[in-house]
């Protein structure tokens, strides 16, 4: 008898799991599409654009665009000249943006996020009669993720500017 009512509760238990499971796995398995996801320069800011399948109708999705950015900056004088003697710093670091996207009825979330570049006068401090300026950069190891299906993609290629 404790065997059998052990059994039927390991049976009830299953079918709550399975059933419970159903709505997670209505939108089949999420993933970015490679044609429809790609990354490209617009001035100096790096614009990610993205499409992914596999969700469910209506689903509700958190998706990040980062990408490693290499960037110099400079003290340029009032005639638009760096100095002989320039003040400059160069940051390396990961830059990210991120937002919220709703699936259309055939479970796909279609989407764009720009990623920027940090302002000059965020990063450098230059003297009297001088200004920061962005002087060059490079955009490396783009990926864009969806933290709520775990859908990663990473996208191959550098952008410099």
């Amino acid at each position: 008898m404790s065997i059998r009512r052990t059994l039927a509760a390991l049976v009830a238990t299953a079918a709550l799991v399975f059933v419970g499971a159903g709505p997670a796995l209505a939108g089949g398995s999420p993933h970015f599409i490679k044609n429809a996801t790609k990354a490209s320069l617009s001035g100096t800011s790096l614009v990610v654009q993205f499409k992914e399948a596999g969700l469910a109708s209506g689903a509700v999705e958190t998706i990040q665009a980062t990408a490693h950015l290499d960037a110099t900056y400079s003290c340029v004088n009032g005639g638009g000249n760096i100095p002989s003697d320039p003040k400059k710093t160069t940051i390396s670091q990961d830059v990210s943006e991120s937002g919220v996207f709703t699936a259309g009825k055939n479970g796909n979330v279609v989407g764009t996020l720009t990623l920027m570049v940090p302002a000059p006068a965020d990063v450098l401090d230059c003297p009297n009669g001088q200004t920061a300026t962005l002087i060059s950069g490079t955009w490396s190891n783009a990926s864009v993720t969806d933290f709520t299906s775990g859908a990663f993609f990473a996208i191959s290629g550098s952008w410099s500017f």
